[in-house]
């Protein structure tokens, strides 16, 4: 047992001095680094759009052969693009457009509702001693929000870059997703050559619960995100919020990240709500939380159940060491890598406790 464990712990030193030795040549690991950062996002979009799509490919596969249903299934996924970008299209467009045009105009609003605010009776900032500079708070909360407007125009470039490689991924995606929504179960028999028969049994239960919980969590991301924009939508509309169905999209797609997302997502109902009315932005905030607490208590418990068997506390340190490590793309994957993870030390440990036993 010494013996083997040493034989790993010097297996873990020569990798670390391989990886620390070709640091110092950049030559070596320039392009692995250029492979990967072209392929990551890809493959990762790809995989998501896998897992969301597999059950539907699976339906019609029972009447037609696999690479028609995935075709079928690409038919189908173009003909409501279409229509999403015929019918809401414009609408999205026209209220990005306006945000974006008026959003000077809701700074200053939301200023003097601010300012309006300090000025009353109901609100005196010398009751507080001076410890409270409200209208140097207005002013400062004015001006990064006019940096950051001016950031965005001047960064036009860099966005065309971002859309141009955005474009580049859809075009690639396609093609990674084809293969894998055909070939896919092929990959785990694949893994299981690699092993020798003894270990094939372990290995193809943990493969099984690595794609169970992958499936739960994203299939149930995907259905709890539509039905929080929608629910956001109505609420909207019925409050009478301006550029109700962009922020209502704000909203659902932000959700992916778990417990922090919905509130990111809010931010920019509340500036709007601000420029009609501190009294709606209010209601906003409130309504949002109502909306959070159905999406957490009926919503969520019935569309992803209970197989990550997560803890609140465990998820929200993790969401924000992976934002602080990597930014928002680490807060979208640290849930479903923490439970792979999970998954792989449990039976390693089961594993590991039946040799015990046996000797």
């Amino acid at each position: 047992m010494d013996t083997k464990l040493l034989k790993i712990g010097q297996g873990i030193l020569l990798i670390f001095l391989i990886i620390y030795v070709g640091s110092l040549i950049d030559w070596i690991f320039y392009p692995f680094i250029v492979i990967f950062q072209t392929l990551f996002f890809p493959i990762i979009l790809a995989g998501f759009l896998f897992y969301l799509l597999r059950p539907l490919v699976k339906i019609i596969n029972k009447k037609l052969s696999r690479s028609l249903s995935i075709l079928l299934v690409y038919l189908i996924l173009i003909c409501i693009g279409i229509g999403l970008v015929l019918i809401i299209g414009p609408i999205l467009q026209r209220q990005f457009y306006g945000l974006i045009n008026n959003m000077p105009f809701i700074i200053a609003e939301i200023q003097r509702n601010f300012v309006n605010i300090q000025e009353s009776s109901a609100f005196q900032a010398d009751q507080l001693g001076g410890m409270l500079n409200v209208e140097e708070l207005i002013f400062q909360l004015g001006n990064l929000l006019n940096q950051l407007g001016r950031s965005l125009a001047t960064n036009l470039a860099n966005f065309i870059g971002v859309l141009a490689n955005a474009v580049i991924v859809l075009v690639i995606v396609p093609f990674i997703l084809f293969y894998l929504l055909r070939d896919g179960e092929k990959l785990g028999k694949s893994i299981l050559k690699v092993f020798n028969e003894k270990r094939r049994d372990d290995i193809q239960q943990v493969l099984m619960d690595i794609d169970r919980t992958l499936s739960s969590y994203i299939q149930g991301q995907g259905i709890v995100c539509l039905c929080v924009g929608a629910l956001c939508y109505v609420t909207f509309l019925i409050i009478g919020l301006d550029y109700a169905l962009l922020l209502a999209v704000i909203a659902g797609v932000t959700n992916i990240i778990p417990y922090f997302g919905p509130w990111i997502g809010t931010i920019p109902a509340v500036i709007v709500g601000l420029f009609q009315s501190p009294a709606l932005a209010i209601l906003i905030i409130v309504l949002v939380l109502i909306i959070q607490q159905v999406e957490s208590s009926f919503i969520a418990p019935q569309v992803i159940g209970k197989k990550l068997k997560m803890h609140p506390v465990t998820v929200m340190f993790l969401i924000l060491a992976a934002g602080r490590l990597i930014g928002l793309i680490g807060m979208i994957l640290v849930v479903p890598v923490y439970g792979v993870c999970r998954v792989i030390f449990t039976h390693s440990l089961k594993i590991w406790r039946l040799k015990l036993k046996k000797k």
